[in-house]
Formats: C-alpha cells, sequence, structure tokens
C-alpha cells in the first residue's frame, strides 16, 4: 500500500531528527492521531492487527531516535498522557475499541433525535 509506504518513509526521518523534535513530531503527528478515523470507523476486530503494528512502528521510531531500548515497563509509560507523567505517544490499539464505541454511539444519539 502506497500510503503505507509513506507513513513507514516519514517514520524513519523522524528517527533520525533531533530526539525533542522526533517526540514532538510522533505526537502531534505521527502518533495515534494518524488513526484516529480509522480507529473510530473500523470495528477493532477488523483493525487491530494494523494498529497493532502501527504501535510497534512508534515504538520503533521513538527507540530510534531517542537511542534507546524501552522496556514493556518504559513504553507503557511513554504511552500515558502528559498530564499522566508520560510522554503522550498514545496506543492506537488500545484505545480503538473506546473510540469506535463512543462513534458508534454518537451517530445511534444522532439518529434519535
Amino acid at each position: 500500500n502506497n500510503n503505507k509506504s509513506k507513513f513507514l518513509a516519514l517514520l524513519k526521518e523522524v528517527g533520525s531528527v533531533d530526539p525533542q523534535v522526533a517526540l514532538l513530531l510522533l505526537r502531534q503527528c505521527g502518533g495515534f492521531c494518524r488513526l484516529v478515523h480509522i480507529a473510530r470507523c473500523t470495528p477493532p476486530s477488523v483493525a487491530l492487527e494494523g494498529l497493532h503494528l502501527f504501535d510497534e512502528e512508534v515504538c520503533q521510531t521513538f527507540s530510534d531516535s531517542m537511542c534507546i531500548d524501552p522496556s514493556d515497563l518504559v513504553w507503557q509509560q511513554a504511552q500515558l498522557s502528559l498530564s499522566r507523567g508520560g510522554l503522550g505517544l498514545r496506543s492506537a490499539s488500545l484505545h480503538s475499541s473506546a473510540a469506535f464505541m463512543s462513534s458508534f454511539f454518537y451517530v445511534g444519539l444522532c439518529y434519535q433525535h
């Protein structure tokens, strides 16, 4: 898929810049925000495998840019919001069920009125 290739190339470039810039780009442009529409509109059972792969690529980019190999615990903390002491690198696979359900129920409420 051409979009996948472009995104993987983007992540590779992000991983090669200054660590602070890389973190900002991952959080604002290359992380979960890129997949919110998919997470809201696709049942998790259909999208979960791809979302796991996406999370792995984001983790690898984080690892490359910070020159560390984060343990599972460190990566879990990095996925927390800034207000909870994390780096704001939210997990697409972890949040996909909530995103889909909130969209599903919102559409249902719209049709009731």
